[in-house]
């Protein structure tokens, strides 16, 4: 198992999005989105790009600044 990204928690927090909120703008189920977060599996280009216009940051300030 991978790190979990606690970059994209704490800005998910920061924004009082739910996990659930999440999932549904990345089009993806909750459990994936889960175990995306918790580093069990990886992120597509695709949802970095949508999750870095969501928190309107960089995905290198969401995925490389653990």
């Amino acid at each position: 198992m991978k790190n979990p990204n606690f970059s994209l928690k704490s800005l998910r927090v920061k924004h009082q999005y739910t996990q659930q909120y999440v999932a549904k703008i990345l089009e993806i189920a909750e459990t994936t989105y889960n175990r995306k977060e918790n580093g069990v599996t990886d992120f597509t280009v695709a949802e970095a790009e949508k999750l870095a216009r969501l928190f309107k940051v960089s995905p290198m300030d969401i995925f490389f600044n653990n």
